[in-house]
């Protein structure tokens, strides 16, 4: 579905004004299991200054130098795997379940979309035996509303949280975290203040700071004007 353009504009002013040093709120950046190339764009709309996370934390991207770059600890040898894993899921999965299709853009990490996500209990047992098979590298899948994420195991928003946390010399008492499915866990156990909005899945809402009344945009900026969004 396409933007609700007016509050994604509130958005994009409230991220500009606080890389500019302007504003109440504390500088934001984005960290999501989306591609580079989509991040990029949001990173030019928002003004973000600081790296994002793309790829759901196998990849880092600066737009200063328009440099991205893997997670430290991911070795050619498990990137090569995830490839033989996408080739599988590509070859084999999707041509059995044609309402299924493999997100592109993506270089560390696997997203199989659907409208009818139920298919994902029988598709994900078929990725873990042939990788198994294989000598894979160590997987960790998951699902959100109609993803199934298919990441190598110690790269998730977590790890890259930490690891941007100390690039940045921040601490995980100064820095707060927005999420809404399972893949948003592993972030929420790495900030100091965890909010999410009303659309969130239950395991995500259990564990949150904060959960606002509002869905998607307007859940996100109802929880930037909470105290512990603003800026120090």
């Amino acid at each position: 579905m396409p933007f609700e353009i007016e509050s994604f504009a509130t958005l994009c002013r409230l991220s500009r004004e606080a890389s500019a040093g302007r504003g109440a709120i504390a500088p934001l950046t984005l960290c999501t299991g989306r591609p580079q190339p989509y991040v990029e764009l949001l990173t030019k709309l928002m003004d973000i200054r600081f790296p994002a996370i793309c790829e759901n934390g196998a990849v880092l991207y600066d737009l200063a130098n328009n440099h991205a770059r893997y997670l430290p600890g991911l070795s050619q040898e498990k990137l090569a795997g995830m490839r033989r894993v996408r080739s599988f899921i590509e070859t084999d999965v999707l041509t059995k379940y044609d309402k299924a299709i493999i997100q592109f853009g993506k270089e560390a990490q696997l997203s199989v979309f659907s409208e009818t996500p139920d298919i994902f209990i029988e598709i994900r047992p078929l990725i873990e035996q042939f990788n198994r098979a294989h000598n894979g590298p160590e997987l960790v899948i998951s699902a959100s509303h109609c993803y199934l994420n298919i990441s190598l195991a110690g790269a998730d928003k977590g790890s890259a949280i930490r690891h941007l946390l100390q690039e940045l010399g921040l601490k995980r008492e100064e820095v707060a975290g927005i999420g809404d499915t399972e893949g948003d866990l592993p972030l929420q156990r790495e900030v100091g203040f965890f909010a999410c909005p009303s659309n969130s899945t239950p395991e995500v809402k259990k564990v949150a700071d904060y959960v606002s009344p509002h869905a998607t945009i307007e859940g996100l900026l109802d929880i930037l004007k909470r105290p512990e969004m603003q800026r120090a």
